[in-house]
């Protein structure tokens, strides 16, 4: 059947896993993370100049940037032709469900059977961690087809057609992120297991692999030279503070993680990586373990974001789920079970619709209602009507890119930590101004900053584990000027002279 409607059935799953996303995505006319109002105000710039700004007047009160803007272009071309609001959700998750058929692709490639390539489509589409990163302006909605479009045109690298197409996806990659680095990593590591495993080695493939190496530390070096020669070897580390550093990986245990990546399919791939490392030789199989050992490893160490290696490890997970689908089916078809063929299959499709679909769908609905609220724009939207354009706000690094692109004024800290020195400060002193019983101290932090109000929302009081500001009941300094049932924003008075008594 999946000979004749194979492309059928996967059209159908693509449409199915779209609707999905795309049903999620505009439920709210927000977006559900701080990065996504960055990207959004870079597009509306290219849109409206032509060009991005790497230098912003807004953040940290003055900041600048080194990015590639490559992502934010291709959703600016289709911005004009629709507003920005409705391409910023519509382009990412078209590009984050095209997995579905790329996924296809690898795991018929590996288990030469249609009907497993088709499964293994459906369930790329519903690895939860990534199913449910739909209302996010997220380049790695691009990044990651293109890192298993790459996989794929590596299997078959010795086509000279299919090498051309290699290159071309390879240099475009590489000039849209660095994640393209992991890329590259996992080609040498398959190399170490070609050799660890007595397999031989295709002389093509290693020259493609030193190729990709040299080429991607060759742009990423031309694209991002400012900040390694300013942040050394810390620019691996993206100079992200000691604390957020630890608090993000720290903020899920064991148990999420496996349900954010799926459970059968972490269950079984982890099966897979130890029957062929050990007992088995393959070499394609090697060059899917390879990618999930180097992601595990990474995530271990942490030298890669949490989010994003889980959505990473949970997609390379259901690639390798295509071959121990293959040798289940084929253990099944050599046992008196075989009559029962059909009834296994299903078993496994329900299993992965409890384990994968429902997850996905449950963290989805919770993702898109979770990061910011009406309350909350509402109250940005004050301080954008209100204040003076040149007024500073202090509010929680979760919110400095909300700040900037609703409020549209300057905060003191957001998640632009490339070519800063002084974050560990600020992060200090912004926490500090929030839990701080003493006015003095709080009155002083602010003038260093020149800020001007505090912006005191459900974010900060969760992060923080605070109720109230302790301080402001005096109104000698602070005076309440704006409140709803989430949000309150205070005023620092500015002929409020406060002295420390001996």
């Amino acid at each position: 059947m999946f000979k004749k409607y194979g492309g059928v059935a996967l059209f159908v799953i693509f449409l199915l896993v779209l609707g999905a996303r795309l049903y999620f995505a505009f439920s709210t006319p927000f977006f559900s993370s701080d990065d996504a109002y960055f990207n959004l105000r870079q597009i509306e710039n290219i849109k409206s100049t032509g060009l991005p700004f790497f230098k912003d007047d807004l953040s940290y009160s003055g900041n600048s940037f080194i990015f590639s803007p490559v992502f934010h272009y291709i959703i600016a071309f289709f911005a004009l032709f629709m507003p920005v609001s409705i391409a910023a959700k519509l382009l990412p998750n078209i590009f984050a469900s095209s997995v579905i058929f790329l996924a296809y692709l690898i795991g018929f490639r590996i288990s030469k059977n249609k009907g497993i390539g088709v499964l293994i489509g459906f369930i790329s589409g519903f690895v939860p961690i990534f199913f449910a990163d739909l209302n996010n302006i997220s380049v790695y909605s691009l990044v990651f087809p293109l890192i298993l479009l790459l996989l794929y045109l590596f299997m078959h690298i010795r086509n000279k057609s299919v090498f051309y197409y290699y290159i071309l996806i390879l240099v475009f990659l590489s000039f849209l992120h660095p994640f393209v680095l992991v890329f590259c990593m996992g080609l040498l590591l398959y190399q170490i297991l070609l050799i660890i495993g007595n397999l031989q080695q295709d002389g093509a493939e290693i020259e493609i692999s030193l190729f990709s190496v040299f080429f991607v530390l060759w742009a990423q070096f031309l694209l991002y030279k400012k900040l390694f020669l300013f942040h050394g070897i810390n620019v691996i580390w993206q100079n992200i503070p000691a604390q957020l550093l630890s608090e993000n990986f720290s903020s899920i245990n064991a148990l999420e993680a496996i349900y954010m990546v799926g459970v059968v399919p972490l269950i079984y791939g982890i099966y897979l990586v130890f029957r062929y490392l050990f007992k088995e030789n393959r070499k394609d199989v090697y060059l899917l373990i390879s990618f999930a050992l180097l992601t595990g490893l990474l995530l271990w160490i942490r030298l890669i974001e949490l989010k994003i290696g889980l959505m990473f490890f949970g997609l390379i997970l259901v690639l390798l789920f295509s071959q121990y689908f293959k040798i289940f089916l084929n253990y099944v078809k050599q046992t008196r079970a075989s009559n029962f063929l059909y009834f296994f299959i299903i078993f496994v499709i329900i299993a992965f619709v409890i384990t994968s679909v429902f997850p996905s769908l449950v963290l989805a609905n919770h993702t898109i209602g979770s990061y910011v609220t009406k309350d909350e724009v509402d109250a940005l939207a004050w301080l954008r009507e209100k204040t003076p354009e040149d007024s500073v706000i202090v509010a929680s690094i979760k919110e400095g890119n909300l700040i900037t692109a609703i409020a549209n004024r300057k905060n003191v800290i957001d998640y632009s930590f490339f070519l800063r020195t002084d974050v560990e400060q600020r992060l200090k002193d912004v926490e500090k101004i929030f839990i701080s019983s003493f006015e003095i101290e709080v009155v002083d932090l602010m003038n260093k900053y020149n800020a001007d109000y505090i912006y005191f929302s459900p974010k900060i009081r969760s992060f923080l584990n605070i109720n109230f500001l302790p301080y402001v009941s005096s109104g000698k300094c602070f005076e309440k000027i704006y409140g709803n049932n989430k949000v309150s924003i205070y005023h620092k008075i500015e002929s409020c002279q406060l002295k420390v008594v001996a």
